[in-house]
């Protein structure tokens, strides 16, 4: 009459132990996702925190860099004019011309220069950000806590029902109790 579990109960018990397993199995299968998508993008976030945009140099660079490359076309046009006028131009022209240009280029290095480096600063705080994100991402605990909480209401859920004898023990117990001795 009493003393195993109903087969609601085992019922109940097995649904829970496969949605348990299911649970693990989707934690399995996130994990792997996330160590893969982790793989694929870290290198990345640690070579930007630690070296900045990737195209810094070019940056930096007053002679050949960016700056200088954006002024050629101009200093060429310059020495092509030059070279137009021949012995035709005013003593100093020339060497005025070319200091000129000189310093608007500098002028303009000097410009973007604070803008670079802060636009360096910026990225290696996104790379820094980006690996803190990663390791938020992968934070295992949502599946694993529901795995857990699936096994652990198994393991609590009642197994039998009291039949009759637990009933009566239950009733005289109450009863006993009831009564002031």
């Amino acid at each position: 009459m009493g003393g195993g579990p109903s087969a609601a109960q085992s019922n109940a018990a097995n649904a829970q132990a496969n949605l348990s397993n299911q649970l693990g199995q989707a934690f399995g299968q996130q994990q792997q996702f996330m160590q893969a998508q982790q793989n694929k993008v870290n290198p990345f976030y640690t070579q930007m925190m630690n070296q900045g945009l990737p195209y810094n140099a070019a940056l930096q660079d007053s002679t050949s860099g960016t700056n200088a490359q954006a002024f050629a076309p101009a200093r060429a046009q310059l020495e092509q004019q030059i070279d137009q006028m021949g012995n035709a131009a005013p003593s100093g022209f020339a060497q005025q011309a070319r200091q000129n240009l000189s310093a608007q280029q500098a002028r303009g290095f000097d410009q973007t220069q604070m803008q670079n480096l802060g636009a360096n600063l910026q990225a290696r705080q996104q790379g820094a950000s980006g690996l803190l994100g990663q390791a938020q991402i992968a934070n295992p605990t949502a599946y694993s806590g529901q795995a857990v909480g699936a096994n652990q209401s198994i393991m609590g859920a009642p197994l039998a029902s009291p039949g009759l004898g637990g009933l009566f023990g239950g009733l005289s117990g109450g009863l006993a109790s009831a009564l002031p001795f």
